[in-house]
């Protein structure tokens, strides 16, 4: 598909999303054998990338918890009003 610009891309893609995020939904679902295949051989071929992104998602946790731990702190302090519920 040729567009004339980049704009005319954009929109194009902004007023198809939600169409284009049910059809990848719909193509999961329905090939989750494949879709699970490709996966762990993407996995097999980039391991660096697998570790890097396994980090980031365990750094994402461990501060999550931290954060909730000093919530939970704060609370029984009595400045519950310091954090954002």
């Amino acid at each position: 598909m040729a567009f004339r610009n980049s704009v005319a891309r954009r929109e194009y893609y902004v007023k198809n999303r939600e169409k284009e995020l049910a059809s990848r939904k719909k193509y999961r679902d329905n090939n989750i054998e494949k879709v699970r295949a490709s996966a762990n051989a993407w996995r097999k071929k980039n391991p660096e990338k697998v570790r890097e992104y396994n980090k980031i998602y365990s750094e994402k946790i461990w501060f999550k918890k931290k954060e909730e731990e000093w919530e939970n702190t704060l609370i029984e302090l009595g400045y519950g009003d310091l954090y954002k519920s």
